[in-house]
């Protein structure tokens, strides 16, 4: 094993690259080329969307380092290597995953004193006790676990704290093998479930302990620490399928590792407290998730995300084309609010927020459990009336859990349950007015449309009478609106 850290004297950036390594073409957004006094050179690779990427490697003849992290983490890094000084480089032959740049000469992969993880959940056993692993030999919290998988845990600590994971493939396969007219089915194997697990207990264990958020898991419910450490909540084991499943009802997205996910809050998405980090990724599930077309087939699936399994959180970031419309281009693509509701899971939990999924008139609803928070229906961020210009505040679509009871508790009959799914743009649209409405409005008024048979009560109509938005003066609002704008010409 060959093991170097020198301090980072010199680095170069560059933009916009294509190279060739070990055969293979790779792209990237954008490359920093550190240097030391003695020659020793360690490059950050920011990879495309589009572009695979090799592992990290270090040859000690040619003084050559290589780290590929996300590319939302170029403003960390360089921020970084600008304003801290000294920076030092690690590189491992053996362990070339553990490459880094820090601001010690020592690094947590090798010798830097760094938390004790096993002696922290020892004097925090409600969250000791949390971490759950289910086998096929049972049910273990972490306090039974064998010497050996608190050693992985260990270990997918010491990465998770240098913001990299234990996960090494990503998508990990799916184990069930699937034709064209199957419905969709998610199994894992043990050998790309236990590391996936480990690695997204790491991440939430590096987050508290680091204090990388504002906010702490040591008061949260039985509840919240069940979505963040029960191994049940991400996958069941199957016994059949000799493996891991992901069900319908864990929510319709397979989870990447957990920097990837990360790296992704991490591009100015971890505000001050748990509401405003929601509602800054509810944002950025308007500005970029789509409603995928079609059904669960794996044919279709696969058109879309190129997955044979559950659409991957990894490819839900990133973007994919439909393939069999290849004009369309590469769209960020959701599986729907079963798909939003799984997206939403994976990556809140990464900054510590753990999100539920529940359900109503066959419709998944996230529940943000330690806010008592919700969406009426798992597609809100991404509905015509919340995407339309001028934007309704995103954070303004979740509801309380009075208003959830008063819409989905034991007391409302399953038909109205079903008439209140995604109700929240609706009422929101009444305030706002958006774009999508007034349109809506003009062709009522371009078609002779009455108030009772035009496109804007057929909108309401399941929430409201003709007469109760007469009430409201809701047409002489869009005529005023409208009018304000210009006229129906300008919208």
């Amino acid at each position: 094993m060959a093991v170097k850290s020198f301090e980072i004297v010199s680095y170069n950036i560059s933009a916009s690259r294509s190279i060739t390594l070990e055969g293979g073409t790779y792209r990237f957004y954008a490359l920093i080329e550190c240097r030391g006094a003695a020659g020793d050179r360690l490059v950050i690779y920011f990879p495309t969307s589009d572009s695979p990427i090799p592992a990290n490697v270090y040859n000690p003849a040619t003084q050559w380092a290589t780290i590929f992290v996300p590319a939302r983490l170029y403003n960390w890094y360089r921020d970084l290597l600008l304003n801290e000084k000294p920076v030092f480089a690690y590189c491992n032959s053996d362990k070339p995953e553990w490459n880094q740049i820090s601001t010690g000469n020592e690094f947590t992969g090798e010798t830097e004193p760094m938390p004790d993880v096993a002696a922290w959940l020892a004097s925090h056993p409600s969250i000791s006790n949390a971490i759950i692993w289910e086998s096929s030999g049972g049910i273990q919290a972490y306090p039974a676990w064998s010497a050996s998988m608190k050693a992985d845990l260990a270990n997918a600590f010491k990465l998770a704290w240098n913001l990299t994971s234990v996960v090494s493939t990503d998508p990990a396969p799916n184990k069930r093998v699937l034709a064209d007219t199957d419905s969709v089915v998610q199994i894992l194997d043990h050998g790309y479930a236990w590391p996936l697990f480990l690695a997204h207990v790491a991440q939430s264990l590096a987050v508290e302990i680091g204090k990388r958020v504002g906010w702490s898991i040591t008061g949260y419910s039985a509840t919240g620490l069940a979505q963040l450490f029960d191994s049940r909540e991400t996958f069941r084991w199957n016994g059949g399928a000799a493996g891991y499943e992901i069900a319908f009802a864990h929510g319709v997205a397979l989870p990447c590792a957990p920097n990837i996910s990360y790296s992704l809050m991490f591009n100015n998405m971890i505000k001050a407290s748990r509401f405003t980090t929601i509602a800054a990724l509810l944002d950025w599930c308007r500005s970029n998730l789509r409603h995928f077309m079609g059904g669960w087939d794996t044919a279709n699936v696969y058109d879309q995300w190129q997955y044979r399994g559950f659409p991957p959180v990894l490819k839900m970031i990133q973007g994919t084309p439909t393939l069999s419309h290849p004009s369309w281009g590469v769209a960020n693509l959701t599986g729907g609010c079963w798909g939003t509701t799984g997206f939403l899971r994976a990556v809140l939990r990464t900054v510590n927020i753990p999100v539920r999924l529940v359900t109503h008139c066959g419709h998944a609803q996230p529940n943000f459990v330690e806010d008592g928070l919700y969406l009426s229906h798992g597609d809100d961020p991404y509905n015509q009336l919340t995407t339309s210009i001028p934007p309704m505040p995103i954070s303004e679509i979740l509801i309380n859990q009075a208003q959830f009871d008063g819409w989905f508790g034991g007391g409302v009959s399953a038909d109205n349950q079903c008439k209140n799914v995604g109700r929240r743009p609706l009422e929101l649209s009444l305030v706002y007015l958006p774009a999508y409405l007034l349109r809506a409005y003009c062709r009522d008024i371009t078609n002779g449309k009455t108030h009772a048979n035009g496109e804007v009560f057929d909108l309401y109509k399941d929430m409201y009478t003709v007469a109760q938005l007469e009430a409201m003066n809701l047409w002489g609002k869009m005529d005023t609106k409208i009018a304000s704008l210009g006229g129906c010409n300008h919208l």
